[in-house]
């Protein structure tokens, strides 16, 4: 059975059903892998425009976080506090930085991302 994925301008497809079996074309390089890794080369290539094959982010998730820092998911982004503070988060977007505080740092996000909706 054929399964077809849209993502961010791409399509994905896996025709042979395997866990590894997902395809799609970046920027003329075919790649071949797991559906979340080769959704991140996607992501990868569309916030960075540089291309990362799906096989380098194998490891990443593997990695354990370091002692006191917090990690939070919000809309497929990670906003992330290395030392504690309250307003001292970050989050990468669209290869800028943005620091501040969590509500600060969502509200922006919220706002980024209804700009594109628009589009």
């Amino acid at each position: 059975m054929k399964k077809r994925l849209f993502h961010r301008g791409h399509n994905i497809e896996n025709t042979t059903g395997e866990p590894n079996g997902w395809r799609t074309v970046i920027n003329g390089r075919p790649v071949e892998n797991k559906l979340t890794l080769v959704k991140k080369s996607i992501d990868w290539w569309c916030d960075m425009k540089a291309f990362m094959p799906p096989e380098k982010f194998e490891g990443l998730n593997a990695q354990p976080q370091q002692a006191g820092q917090k990690v939070e998911e919000y809309r497929g982004f990670k906003l992330v506090n290395d030392s504690g503070n309250p307003n001292e988060w970050y989050v990468i977007l669209r290869g800028r930085l943005l620091k501040g505080s969590p509500a600060a740092i969502k509200k922006h996000l919220d706002a980024v991302i209804e700009k594109l909706k628009q589009k």
